[in-house]
């Protein structure tokens, strides 16, 4: 009887294998399990975001570190902080498309390695505006692992573990900072000063630390060599067989079993294979994405959403741009045993007017100019990383269907700290209170799953690359706006601020309630 049944089992795995032997791409990943292969992806993937991130973020303590060698002004040094961010958004949309048209794993290296190049030539700029432009340069191609590294490791991994996966590189993301605050750690306490004459610089530790900074892209496009391309996009390309191909590996590196018992033997098309088959001109694809976003019924949501990315990421990154600045000011009137009864802008105020004074004597001026970086200051920077991308892993497992209500905690909490900042005449407290005003940038990942829900399947990634390109846009304009007003009326600024969150805070509370989204 026993014997029977067994019998009968194996028969139903057998006819249960043939039924699989030819399936869509989507169900033959689900086939190829969860394994050594996925890990390494998602760590190569999480690298190169953090590379990225790096690239755009590293730069505030660069110029922390270079404004005497490169004599910049309040106004100079806003603008080549924010460089970066003119560079992403200059080039995540073209990236995107020719990620759909050449590949995800060729567009990282290509881009990868050539924003590597860019970046370490950035380190022996003899000015600032050649650094800026080489910057802009060099984040115009890092730009592109926004959508390849994120489309890459979804695209090569089951439905089952892709959120998951992809939560975790979006929290790499967020720690950037903190990483670029590791490796300057060790090298910016270094005085070593070497003169290249043939440029006319001198190669302080802040050029090593550019050069250091950018090693992360290099390494990046050389670890991708060891994975495949895109399962899903090999397949858009009518190439089965090399598709195919490629699930087999996964699964052998993934199972430890022979490539050939990989049980699909044929792969078909899908819906969505299919209609990517139907190539458009990019100018046209591009307009018959975009507009249905600016037209009823989606334009009162567009509207919304986006007034909300304008104001998170002019707050969120704008003003860890300045962290730096802002924590350096604080942390060296502290250990010069000051700061009693000051806010946090009355320090900020205090450190400018010091920043650059002039002895005179038998009639003799001499400039003094301090660039050092308090250790503090990084220490700072890396617990703010490390405690943003902690809170956004927690809140990004536990919110669930209360999105709207964490958002409108995050922004009433965000809102206060920058009205608190100003009130409480506690030095430590208001550098508290600074960190609780930018994790306003934990919003970011919940918008995410917003444009994700209330738009329909053909218009997700154009919405959400719009989204991305319109919150580094608005970051690059909060950065010089900052720079500018900070110096004039710190206080003022914050309440400033604290007024354009609770605008956002209103806006959210009119986004669809929770568990009702409007799906089209």
């Amino acid at each position: 009887m026993v014997y029977k049944i067994e019998k009968i089992e194996k028969a139903a795995d057998v006819e249960k294998k043939k039924g699989y032997q030819a399936v869509c791409v989507e169900d033959a990943l689900s086939f190829t399990g969860f394994g050594k292969y996925n890990f390494g992806l998602l760590l190569v993937c999480s690298w190169t975001l953090q590379a990225m991130g790096m690239d755009m973020f590293g730069a505030s303590f660069v110029v922390a570190a270079a404004v005497c060698d490169l004599e910049l002004t309040m106004q100079q040094r806003a603008l080549l902080t924010a460089m970066p961010l003119a560079g992403v958004v200059a080039g995540a949309h073209l990236w995107g498309y020719i990620s759909d048209t050449k590949g995800r794993k060729l567009t990282l290296m290509v881009s990868m390695s050539v924003g590597f190049l860019f970046s370490a030539l950035s380190s022996f700029s003899p000015n600032w505006i050649i650094m800026a432009v080489l910057k802009f340069i060099s984040s115009t191609f890092t730009s592109a692992s926004n959508s390849g590294a994120y489309t890459l490791l979804g695209e090569s991994i089951s439905a089952q573990t892709r959120g998951r996966c992809l939560l975790l590189c979006t929290c790499s993301l967020m720690c950037s900072q903190a990483t670029a605050a590791v490796f300057a750690y060790p090298i910016l306490p270094l005085e070593f000063s070497y003169w290249i004459d043939f440029l006319g610089i001198t190669y302080r530790p802040w050029r090593l630390l550019v050069f250091v900074m950018a090693l992360p892209c290099a390494a990046s496009a050389c670890f991708l060599h060891f994975f495949h391309e895109s399962p899903k996009f090999l397949v858009s390309q009518g190439k089965y067989e090399d598709a195919l191909n490629v699930l087999k590996n996964i699964y052998a590196s993934n199972t430890g079993d022979d490539a050939d018992n990989f049980p699909i033997k044929k792969l078909l098309a899908d819906e969505e294979t299919q209609s990517s088959a139907h190539h458009e001109t990019l100018f046209k694809s591009l307009w018959h994405q975009t507009v249905p976003l600016f037209q009823p019924p989606l334009l009162k949501q567009t509207l919304k959403l986006f007034y909300i990315v304008i104001v998170v990421y002019m707050t969120g990154s704008g003003f860890i741009l300045w962290l730096p600045y802002i924590m350096n000011n604080l942390f060296s009137v502290l250990q010069s045993g000051g700061g009693s009864g000051m806010n946090l802008c009355t320090i900020i105020t205090y450190s400018i007017e010091k920043d650059s004074y002039i002895l005179s004597g038998n009639n003799t001026n001499i400039q003094i100019c301090d660039d050092s970086i308090q250790e503090t200051t990084l220490f700072s920077a890396m617990t703010y990383g490390a405690l943003a991308s902690s809170a956004n892993l927690v809140l990004s497992l536990t919110c669930g269907g209360r999105k709207r209500i964490a958002m409108i905690g995050i922004l009433t909490m965000s809102s206060s700290a920058a009205i608190f900042l100003n009130v409480v005449k506690v030095p430590i407290a208001g550098g508290i209170f600074f960190f609780l005003f930018m994790l306003c940038a934990l919003s970011m990942g919940i918008l995410s799953v917003y444009f994700v829900e209330l738009y329909p399947t053909s218009l997700r990634g154009m919405v959400s690359c719009l989204s991305v390109m319109t919150g580094r846009l608005s970051a690059f304009f909060g950065v010089n706006v900052i720079g500018a007003l900070i110096t004039v009326n710190c206080e003022a600024t914050f309440y400033g601020w604290s007024l354009l969150l609770i605008s956002a805070l209103i806006m959210t509370w009119f986004l669809p309630k929770e568990r009702n989204p409007k799906l089209i």
